[in-house]
């Protein structure tokens, strides 16, 4: 009981003293709109664009002959229903490209936020995205310390954002050149401090989702003052 009080106060707190926001915030389409279709489909940024999403998330990992491809999970099996790793396989068509995803989104003039999740693909990603003229419309986003620092390396002017895993309830130090932090929804719950200490530091906070997204955590989650949310649903 006494950590439920403890928590309950905090909140209260953070509430109390929140400043007014003055914009509302982004609308981050979590694998193109993975509420609408299969996750990470050209069908599911479709959905995404007509809803209006500032940014389009997706996935990246580059198969055995070099193509980068939109897939979350390093195996076939859960979205495809076939054996093998991605980085393991040739590419075909079943896969959704990343040339269409950007194809796509400069269509609509739509923002890009793709997900590096496979090893030594930085070079790649950055080059689809000079191609498609689209790297004044990226903000890249990884897991992978690496892979940000080989990003801005390559291409600095790339705007990068960290994810952070879900134990990260406090902020870590951070390099210089990372403008947004994207922590995990449900560690906000926790500790929503976090905010107020990333802007304090000039960083833009642009919370996903594990397992509890709904209206009402969304809402939760900007009346923390988030800068963005990572969302499967946009309506």
């Amino acid at each position: 009981m006494r950590l439920v009080g403890v928590w309950a106060a905090s909140q209260l707190a953070y509430h109390f003293t929140r400043q007014p926001r003055k914009k509302s915030a982004l609308r981050i389409a979590h694998r193109g709109g993975a509420a609408y279709a299969p996750e990470n489909t050209l069908e599911a940024c479709r959905h995404g664009i007509r809803l209006g999403a500032d940014y389009l998330e997706t996935d990246v990992r580059q198969t055995s002959d070099g193509r980068l491809v939109l897939m979350h999970d390093s195996s076939l099996r859960r979205t495809t229903g076939r054996s093998g790793r991605v980085e393991n396989t040739p590419y075909d068509p079943t896969l959704p490209s990343f040339d269409d995803f950007l194809r796509l989104a400069k269509e609509h003039n739509t923002r890009v936020f793709p997900e590096i999740k496979g090893r030594d693909i930085e070079g790649a990603v950055v080059q689809a995205l000079a191609e498609h003229d689209m790297t004044e419309r990226a903000v890249i986003p990884s897991f992978s310390a690496v892979a940000l620092e080989r990003v801005h390396r390559l291409a600095p002017e790339i705007p990068l954002c960290q994810l952070l895993y879900p134990w990260e309830l406090v902020l870590r130090p951070l390099p210089h050149y990372i403008s947004i932090v994207a922590p995990m929804a449900e560690a906000l719950f926790v500790n929503p401090w976090t905010v107020r200490q990333a802007q304090a530091r000039g960083l833009q906070v642009w919370p996903w989702f594990a397992a509890f997204e709904n209206r009402l955590s969304v809402a939760y989650l900007q009346s923390l003052g988030v800068d963005g949310v990572i969302t499967d649903r946009l309506d």
